[in-house]
């Protein structure tokens, strides 16, 4: 059974010990020195030092969703490791509750396959085909290893016999286990098959609901209402006066105790405030609730019948690339933001003038900051501890994916602007809400 330290004893460990089974994982790395020396399912919190000297013969699944310094530390010590990000969603809890019930699906017929990718997704499925009775001739790497790593790997997984995609018979089955599009193109003088993208095999991402909404709003405006320090609740009265279409975004219901205005939408993606604060979310009075499937501990089941669940779709390659859907009702990217898939949403509906408030994308500058939400409850759902490094990497994510939202509205007609108090936004033109809404 292949076996690996993850690195990050908090949610996303969690995640990685609920999928893969906590008999693969044999520590956990964390740099919170409250968590050192103590236990999470059943295994030791280590520290980096001591997994060096410990538990080197074992690769590093970098759990963080954001854990870009820690994997340009590992390759600078030249330490073999795995990014969680680079699995398919589904394994990382996006669409898991769902997905797990169609894994039957992915079950290869072909006797004779090889395994083409980098990531512990590939390693996992080249086990299977070993242990299954497939004839499986190899692994191949869908990119360049150094000669240390590639001695790394062959120590770490001796079961593995790693080919050249020149070494691989034209009768082979190649399994395609990174995205389609990243694969090298010379894998389609073989036959090939896409084992990366579930979607294609779950048929309950695509909700019916959420359909019957494209293009239900052509021609109109709309206001995503995010939760930036710089809002207030003269804006959201103001929004209220003159009867603005909003879509309100995760803890916007902190003021709701302070204004009568409601978003006639709400979208939700960020599983941290999907798992603490759920029961707020239901008893909020808003029409249409768009809620990620996201969480592996969420009560889908019991939602009710203003809830809309979407496919999110957060890997590496959709917050590098800044990846757009063109079906909200199937699935939508999060490149880190749920203004961007709110944006995505809008732009669904058929919205074609869309106004940011409260985007103040200042996370990377200020930390955590919300509106109107105190700092201790903020702890209680994003944590005390704040890693400046992994929150950089964030906004740039971040504001990448608002450019690449930016360049697809233009090609599609549609305008998007800035409407927020200040802030560190400055992708989009900006515009003064209080020209905007003059009585």
């Amino acid at each position: 059974m292949v076996k690996f330290v993850v690195w990050g004893a908090g949610d996303r460990g969690h995640i990685a010990a609920e999928i893969f089974g906590s008999d693969r994982i044999v520590a956990f790395i964390d740099s919170d020195p409250q968590k050192a020396g103590k236990t999470f399912y059943d295994r030791p919190v280590i520290d980096f030092a001591y997994y060096k000297t410990h538990y080197s013969d074992y690769a590093i699944l970098v759990s963080l969703s954001m854990g870009q310094s820690i994997v340009e530390m590992l390759d600078k010590e030249d330490i073999f490791f795995f990014e969680y990000n680079e699995c398919p969603p589904e394994l990382i809890g996006y669409g898991w509750k769902r997905a797990r019930k169609y894994l039957d699906s992915l079950k290869t017929e072909e006797t004779k396959a090889a395994v083409y990718g980098h990531t512990l997704y590939s390693v996992l499925m080249y086990e299977y085909l070993h242990h299954s009775g497939h004839e499986c001739v190899g692994l191949i790497f869908s990119r360049a290893l150094s000669e240390k790593r590639k001695e790394s790997f062959g120590r770490m997984f001796p079961f593995i016999t790693v080919k050249k995609l020149d070494e691989i018979d034209a009768d082979t089955t190649i399994l395609e286990t990174i995205r389609e599009d990243e694969c090298d193109s010379r894998i389609h003088g073989w036959k090939t098959k896409d084992i990366y993208d579930w979607k294609r095999f779950i048929p309950e991402y695509k909700n019916p609901g959420i359909a019957e909404m494209k293009d239900r709003y052509k021609g109109k405006r709309c206001f995503i209402v995010a939760t930036g320090p710089s809002l207030t609740v003269d804006d959201l009265e103001k929004l209220k006066q003159h009867r603005e279409f909003c879509i309100g975004v995760n803890t916007i219901f902190k003021g709701f105790d302070k204004t009568g205005w409601r978003p006639d939408q709400y979208v939700v993606v960020d599983v941290d405030v999907m798992n603490h604060l759920g029961s707020e979310i239901r008893k909020m009075d808003v029409k249409e609730k768009f809620i990620a499937d996201a969480s592996i501990d969420f009560d889908y089941d019991s939602l009710t019948e203003e809830f809309y669940i979407y496919h999110s779709i957060f890997t590496k390659s959709a917050w590098e690339r800044g990846l757009i859907s063109d079906d909200f009702s199937e699935y939508a990217y999060n490149s880190g933001s749920v203004t961007a898939v709110s944006l995505q949403l809008a732009m669904y509906e058929g919205f074609d003038e869309i106004y940011l408030l409260g985007c103040d994308c200042s996370y990377a500058k200020t930390g955590f900051r919300h509106f109107n939400e105190p700092k201790e409850e903020e702890a209680n759902v994003y944590g005390t501890t704040f890693d400046l490094t992994r929150y950089v990497t964030a906004s740039e994510a971040v504001v990448n994916s608002y450019q690449k939202i930016k360049e697809y509205a233009e090609q599609k007609g549609i305008k998007i602007y800035n409407a927020t108090r200040g802030g560190y936004l400055e992708v989009f033109e900006r515009v003064n809400l209080d020209d905007l809404l003059q009585d």
